[in-house]
C-alpha cells in the first residue's frame, strides 16, 4: 500500500525526561483488546500491579489516572513499564503517539499529532523556515486498522485535490478566516447533498473573514472548551483559563462591547511579541488541513471541518496573547508548550460550534 509521510515526522525523536509537557499526564489512556487479555493473564508481581491500575467503564478499558498521571509514570519524568519490561507491554496508544495513523484503504498517511511539544516544535521550525508541509510516499504494509467504510475512490481523490488547493491558497497570503474558505465548504456540501458538480476552492475569493468576537469565543470557551477538571489535568493550561474568565467572563456579559475592544487589544498585542503571528497562525490552519480536512472522506460534512479549523486556530491566538500579555517576547518552546497543552483540549471545541 502507498505509505504518505508528513514532512516533519522522520524528525521526530521523544524527548523523555526533558517534555515540558509529558503524554503521561492529563490523558484517559485507553488499551487496546488484546493488550488487555495479555494484562489479565500476566504472572506475578507485575500482573498483580497492571489489573490494580485498570479501570473499566462504559466498555471502555484504560488505566487509572492519578493525580500525578499515568500509574506508570515514574518519578524520573519516564514510563516505568517501558523501562522494565520493552515497548511490547504498552497500549498502542503510547507506542503511536504523537503519530497519527490514518489508513484509507486506498493508502495511508502518517502525521504528527501537535499535542506533543516536540512535534509542535517542529512545526514551528517549518514555519520560520518557510519549509512547506509535504507528504514522502513509499510502499508498505501498515499495521493499523483501516479507518472508514466509504469507498468512493473518486470522492477521496477530489478532496486530496481540494486539500491542496486549500493549503495553497492559505500558505499564498489567503487567511485563515477568510469567508472565501466558508463560502467554499458551503457549496461543496450543498452540492454533495443535491449531487451536482462538486466547485474548486481555487475559484472562491473574499475580502470579509469569519469574525470571532467575545460572543462566540465566548460559546466556544463555555460550551466546549473549558472544564474545571483541567485543574488537575493541565495545570499550566487551566491557569489560562482562569486568566480568560477573570478578564472576560463577567465584563462580556455587562459590557459586550468593552470586552470586545479588550478581546482585540490583547490580540493586537500579541503581534508585537510574535511578528510573524499572521503567517504562524495561517500555517497552523494550514497543518490542520493536512491533518483533520480528510474527515470529511466519512462524514461528508464540509462546513463543520473548515470552521472547526478556524475556529480552532482563533482560540489558539487567544491563549497565545493570555500568556504574553505580560512578557517582552516568548520563546519557540513556550510557544510550543502552550500549543500542545492547547491541541489536547482543542477538539472540545467541535462540540461547542453548534452554538455558533
Amino acid at each position: 500500500m502507498q505509505m504518505k509521510r508528513i514532512s516533519i515526522l522522520n524528525e521526530f525523536k521523544c524527548t523523555g525526561s526533558e517534555c515540558s509537557a509529558s503524554c503521561c499526564r492529563g490523558w484517559k489512556v485507553p488499551i487496546e483488546r488484546d493488550m488487555y487479555l495479555k494484562y489479565l493473564h500476566e504472572k506475578g508481581l507485575f500482573g498483580t500491579l497492571l489489573r490494580c491500575s485498570i479501570e473499566k467503564k462504559d466498555d471502555i478499558v484504560a488505566f487509572r489516572s492519578t493525580f500525578r498521571g499515568c500509574p506508570f509514570w515514574g518519578i524520573d519524568r519516564l514510563c516505568s513499564m517501558q523501562k522494565k519490561h520493552g515497548a511490547e507491554y504498552m497500549p498502542a496508544v503510547c507506542v503511536q503517539f504523537p503519530r497519527q495513523l490514518y489508513n484509507l484503504d486506498f493508502f495511508c498517511e502518517e502525521t504528527l499529532y501537535l499535542a506533543c511539544p516536540e512535534a509542535a516544535r517542529l512545526f514551528l521550525v517549518s514555519v520560520d523556515e518557510e519549509k512547506p508541509f509535504e507528504f514522502a510516499v513509499c510502499e508498505g504494509s501498515p499495521s493499523y486498522a483501516v479507518n472508514t467504510t466509504n469507498d468512493d475512490k473518486e470522492f477521496l481523490d477530489y478532496l486530496l485535490q481540494s486539500r491542496d488547493e486549500l493549503a495553497a491558497l492559505v500558505r499564498n497570503g489567503m487567511r485563515f478566516d477568510s469567508m472565501a474558505i466558508l463560502d467554499y465548504g458551503r457549496d461543496a456540501q450543498n452540492a454533495c447533498l443535491d449531487k451536482t458538480p462538486l466547485p474548486s476552492p481555487s475559484a472562491y475569493q473574499s475580502s470579509e473573514y469569519y469574525a470571532i468576537g467575545i460572543e462566540r469565543m465566548n460559546k466556544l470557551f463555555f460550551n466546549g472548551f473549558y472544564h474545571p477538571s483541567l485543574r488537575t489535568l493541565s495545570p499550566f493550561l487551566y491557569r489560562l483559563c482562569q486568566k480568560y474568565i477573570r478578564r472576560f467572563g463577567i465584563l462580556s456579559r455587562i459590557n459586550p462591547a468593552s470586552s470586545n475592544q479588550k478581546l482585540h487589544a490583547l490580540t493586537k498585542n500579541l503581534e508585537q511579541k510574535i511578528p510573524n503571528l499572521n503567517n504562524l497562525l495561517n500555517r497552523y490552519y494550514e497543518y490542520y488541513l493536512f491533518t483533520n480536512f480528510l474527515d470529511i472522506f466519512e462524514d461528508y460534512s464540509f462546513s463543520k471541518h473548515l470552521v472547526f479549523g478556524v475556529a480552532k486556530t482563533a482560540m489558539l491566538r487567544l491563549f497565545l496573547a493570555l500568556y504574553a500579555e505580560h512578557k517582552k517576547q516568548i520563546s519557540t518552546n513556550e510557544i510550543a508548550k502552550i500549543i500542545a497543552v492547547y491541541e489536547r483540549r482543542a477538539p472540545q471545541i467541535e462540540d461547542a460550534l453548534r452554538w455558533l
